[in-house]
């Protein structure tokens, strides 16, 4: 149990020497704080970081260890979250070498052994302060972006919501007269020329051209009408993030197939509300399409983590297929976007994977991971957004519907 008065409850301090004396002094001094972490060794306290960093703001160690050097651990230890504040404690004759690791930014400082207690309580009350006002900068910053996300993508949803309408109601009859001349051809020209024609081939592969592009847009528009849907969240109900993405992989790539997949569950993955039949879709397409982007073979990876903020959850899938452009990975989810593998495709799939992340008031992102692959990137609330955002989107859509029946705006 926690110190009532602890200053920073939040945050723990990690502390490793190889002398037990030194870490029960400083446990039995500094444990009003903040939570203490202790460790006699570098790979004790290597340990120790790797399992809590998240929980640690503050990690000190020895210099002059058995094993290993205190700044060769602690550059261990950034690599590992280099959020966490660093700081050697050493000797006054190897203040050189600890000057040199601060000014190569290993170090946030450094500190001179034997330490006089009330003044090393107050060098690390300065540097958890610090700490504590950047991850609080970090969580602003974060929340604002994710505001703005959300802001961009209901404009984009709403202008799909527009487009659909629009279409739906102008392109679509349209596309009916085409529809029933197409049908009707063939037993029309029979009748004028008295027969089949004389190049019964070039009509053949015309005639099964026209159909496929009339096909082709008539399911364009279903796919956009079924989108104005997607983006109304419906009744929900809880379910376990993990098993639906285990089964999704499944159905995708089965048991025995070609690509290597990899599945990595964070701890403490908690469970979602929403619509598991749709999330259930979402997973299986953006898997289908990182699995129709790589070579006969090739490795596919699955992270599933809470998020930092513990607001929701994190969906990572990243393949090592070939890279999308750069200038390409924004209109990923766009209705009209073309890639040049595939032109026959509009992209209409990967917009109802933006649709139901939007519907459960989630993200959706395409980038270029750090190692060059392909990543795509959805994060999910615990809980999607309420009755009023529902009302609000389908007042925009209803609004459009009847605006563009009564002005024919399309068509003058």
């Amino acid at each position: 149990m926690l110190p009532i008065n602890m200053q920073f409850p939040d945050y723990g301090i990690l502390y490793i020497d190889d002398e037990e004396k030194s870490l029960k002094y400083f446990e039995a001094i500094f444990s009003d704080l903040a939570p203490i972490y202790v460790a006699q060794s570098p790979a004790e306290g290597f340990r120790l970081f790797s399992e809590n960093h998240e929980r640690i703001g503050l990690v000190l160690s020895d210099k002059k260890m058995p094993d290993e050097s205190g700044i060769d651990l602690l550059g261990r230890i950034r690599e590992v979250d280099p959020r966490p504040l660093r700081v050697l404690v050493t000797a006054f004759s190897d203040l050189g070498l600890a000057v040199d690791a601060f000014n190569d930014r290993l170090l946030y400082s450094y500190f001179s052994k034997p330490w006089d207690p009330s003044d090393l309580e107050h060098h690390m009350i300065k540097a958890l302060r610090h700490f504590s006002l950047e991850r609080e900068r970090e969580k602003i910053l974060g929340e604002k972006s994710e505001i703005i996300e959300q802001l961009l993508m209901a404009d984009k949803v709403a202008s799909i919501g527009i487009l659909s309408t629009g279409l739906n109601h102008h392109v679509r009859n349209a596309l009916t007269v085409f529809r029933t001349f197409y049908d009707m051809l063939p037993l029309q020209l029979e009748e004028e020329i008295g027969g089949p024609p004389r190049d019964e081939s070039f009509w053949t592969e015309f005639y099964g051209e026209v159909g496929g592009q009339i096909t082709r847009i008539t399911s364009m528009l279903s796919s956009l009408s079924d989108g104005s849907d997607l983006a109304l969240v419906p009744e929900s109900e809880e379910f376990c993030m993990k098993s639906l993405v285990e089964s999704a992989a499944e159905v995708v790539f089965g048991q025995n197939g070609p690509h290597s997949t990899s599945i990595k569950v964070g701890e403490d993955v908690p469970d979602v509300k929403g619509d598991p039949g749709r999330i259930s879709q979402m997973v299986r397409i953006l898997l289908q399409e990182a699995k129709m982007a790589m070579p006969e073979s090739g490795e596919i990876e699955i992270e599933l983590v809470s998020r930092q903020d513990s607001a929701g959850i994190k969906l990572t899938i990243l393949d090592n297929g070939e890279l999308i452009p750069e200038e390409d990975l924004k209109h990923l989810f766009e209705p009209f976007y073309v890639r040049a593998q595939r032109p026959e495709d509009l992209g209409s799939n990967l917009l109802a994977c933006y649709l139901t992340a939007f519907s459960h008031g989630g993200t959706i992102r395409a980038y270029r991971s750090q190692d060059q692959r392909n990543a795509i990137e959805v994060c999910l609330p615990l809980v999607p957004p309420g009755k009023e955002r529902v009302d609000m989107i389908r007042q925009v859509r209803d609004f459009s519907s009847r605006h563009l029946s009564d002005s024919n705006i399309l068509t003058r």
